[in-house]
């Protein structure tokens, strides 16, 4: 039986950046998945989402026009969309083989389970047994001789330290007869080969929002449901109803607090029924409510791993489970579901199990939402409860006022800033706007090294850039923002 110092269990952001990390710190690791490498940020989520939401933002440019440009006629290859989609996917997935064998980590095409637990304090460690999957048409890309091959195959190893990242999938609602066909999920619709004439979407969460955004540019005509009372309900309100006017511009029809009782197809697409009668017809229904963990059949119960009420796996902040040398990162543990956020937690696992005790903290986590314009957020925002008993202040900033901005002719959003009082620091950010994500990772970055409000005003910010909307928010927090009247803070 070959042995490891790691074995991850997951080749998603969490798990294949876990194992990066780990053989830099000069570990042994074998890694074990069951489809591709990648996970569904790579194959199914983040960056085949962005391919559509890039193709779908040029698109807007051709049908809105830019002063001095008449673009009489364009027309543009759906198909020829989803193979570039395709292309950049394998692209990616071939790159993480190609680093993960640089590294001499062993790559397993399987599924785990883990059928003993390591023993710390007797140095045993704990035994995975893998279960080749059937091989035909497999587009992983990994031949390294540690992969099982065989259909039906079974394969132990152990490992010193095992690490759990096998992510989430999407929920799977009975009452909502997902066919995989004419209602479907987020996994479906980044393969389907034409733009439906009309699409209802469940669910007006990011997922929701990122696809009606996208479908309405490609010629869609979009209904969305949502159960409760605003879209991005779990935003900003601003950011909420701001967003909310943008799509509605685009005749993208909202339905707030409306509960479907079922959905079922017929032969021309599918139909949604509401709790109050109503009926909608659509070619395509995406279901964008919720996800489910993938953790069953790991052996975890099996072995005395405990879960929270969520089933979300129990970890202490260095990411470990209760039982030494069992670690666990990504979607099936605490946190938001986020891509970056379960590279961070293989990160911190991997330093960990090297030696290095690092706490996790979750504090300081940007996420973006890609409609357009795009929205960017990262630590408090107002309505959090966490403000209750923080004195703060908020500055905001139009792109309407920056040079850049104007010239992009990208006048539409806004930043928003919250200091805090007493001690000028940046306590969380949050707008929409054009390449607003990357403007919030400079506030990211400030805020991780505590920084104020003085730091982001002392921060010399290249001109014209959209930028320069950072300091001009921040410093409006406390009434100084250079290329914005405050009458309030005139003196006299």
């Amino acid at each position: 039986m070959e042995n490891f110092d790691i074995c991850v269990i997951g080749g998603g952001p969490a798990g294949y950046v876990a194992a990066l990390k780990s053989a830099l710190n000069g570990m042994k690791i074998a890694i074990i998945e069951k489809d591709k490498l990648g996970g569904t940020c790579l194959n199914r989520g983040c960056i085949p989402t962005k391919v559509l939401y890039s193709k779908a933002k040029f698109l807007n440019s051709l049908k809105s026009g830019v002063s001095g440009f008449h673009i009489d006629k364009y027309n543009y290859n759906y198909e020829d969309i989803i193979s570039y989609k395709d292309e950049v996917v394998s692209t990616l997935v071939s790159g993480v083989s190609k680093l993960l064998k640089a590294r001499n980590v062993s790559i397993f095409n399987g599924t785990a389970c883990i059928i003993s637990a390591p023993d710390k304090k007797n140095n045993i460690s704990g035994v995975i047994k893998i279960v080749a999957k059937i091989q035909e048409n497999n587009n992983n890309n990994n031949n390294n001789n540690n992969n099982i091959n065989d259909k039906n195959s079974e394969l132990e190893i152990s490992a010193s330290n095992i690490i759990v990242a096998t992510g989430s999938s999407p929920a799977m609602i009975p009452v909502f007869h997902i066919d995989h066909n004419n209602i479907i999920t987020s996994d479906e619709i980044l393969n389907i080969k034409s733009v439906p004439k009309n699409i209802a979407i469940i669910g007006a969460g990011v997922i929701g929002c990122e696809f009606a955004n996208i479908f309405n540019e490609f010629g869609s005509k979009v209904t969305m449901l949502e159960l409760l009372p605003a879209i991005l309900s779990t935003e900003d309100k601003e950011i909420s109803k701001f967003t909310n006017k943008i799509l509605v511009s685009k005749d993208i029809e909202i339905k707030t607090s409306i509960e479907v009782d079922n959905i079922s197809a017929d032969g021309k697409g599918a139909i949604v029924s509401l709790k109050t009668g109503e009926k909608i017809n659509a070619e395509k229904v995406l279901v964008s409510i919720g996800r489910t963990l993938n953790t069953n059949n790991l052996g975890l119960k099996e072995i005395g791993v405990e879960l929270d009420f969520k089933g979300k796996i129990k970890t202490d902040v260095h990411n470990e489970t209760n039982i030494a040398g069992i670690y666990a990162c990504g979607d099936i543990i605490d946190g938001p579901m986020l891509a970056h956020k379960a590279s961070y937690d293989g990160i911190i696992a991997s330093e960990n199990i090297a030696g290095r005790k690092i706490e996790k903290q979750y504090s300081i986590l940007p996420w973006s939402i890609y409609v357009n314009p795009p929205i960017g957020t990262v630590g408090l925002k107002e309505g959090d409860k966490e403000l209750e008993n923080i004195k703060y202040r908020v500055g905001r900033f139009s792109y309407g006022a920056n040079g850049m901005a104007l010239a992009m002719e990208e006048k539409e959003g806004f930043l928003k800033v919250l200091t805090e009082e007493k001690t000028g620091k940046i306590i969380g950010a949050t707008g929409i706007g054009a390449d607003m994500p990357e403007l919030i990772a400079e506030i990211t970055a400030i805020m991780h090294f505590n920084g104020t409000i003085k730091d982001a005003e002392f921060t010399i910010h290249s001109h014209p850039t959209l930028s320069e909307i950072v300091p001009e928010a921040v410093l409006d927090s406390i009434g100084e923002a250079i290329h914005k009247y405050n009458p309030r803070m005139v003196k006299k």
